[in-house]
């Protein structure tokens, strides 16, 4: 039996953990984010006895973080944190500059999904609403799948007469399918 679930809250995660153990179940935990979230998966998953398949995070994608430490995987292994709590020395000075950073307001943009076939699904992308990037279909106006191959393209608001016509559209209408 193979078992994965992502995000869990670290009491079901724990309670969940010790279920799969007694049945002998090899299972893997998710949980994206920088450092601190792989600190804190890879601890979890070295406490739980038959949690032995790998799991994956973004760490990579991070430039910078408010750790000193990496946590790089070498051969495709991390090794657990053994310095107190995560194992993580905290960076102040870039924690204190994101405490002050001021992002900007994004604004709303049209997002093209071609499938394979052809079919071109286009929607208005809302920052938000984040996890519309991650899931479209989340209004389950269509189905989707994980392995349909497809290409994204964005059309950010360049001011023009054709993007106006476009969003207004798009808002009114939600998901198109062409």
């Amino acid at each position: 039996m193979f078992t994965c679930w992502g995000q869990a809250k670290i009491r079901d995660a724990i309670r969940k953990a010790g279920l799969f153990s007694a049945d002998n179940s090899p299972f893997m935990l998710q949980h994206v984010g920088g450092t601190i979230t792989r600190a804190m998966t890879t601890h979890m998953m070295s406490a739980f006895p038959s949690a032995n398949f790998h799991f994956f995070g973004d760490t990579e994608t991070w430039k910078k973080y408010v750790v000193n430490e990496r946590l790089e995987p070498i051969n495709g292994f991390v090794c657990v944190p053994e310095s107190p709590g995560l194992g993580l020395t905290l960076d102040r000075e870039e924690l204190e500059r994101l405490t002050k950073l001021r992002l900007f307001d994004q604004e709303k943009w049209i997002v093209k999904s071609q499938f394979k076939n052809g079919t071109c699904m286009y929607n208005i992308a809302d920052p938000d609403n984040s996890i519309f990037m991650v899931r479209p279909d989340r209004k389950r106006l269509i189905p989707m799948e994980y392995d349909t191959p497809i290409s994204t393209e964005y059309w950010d608001d360049d001011r023009t007469l054709a993007y106006k016509k476009m969003f207004q559209y798009f808002e009114q209408e939600g998901i198109v399918l062409e």
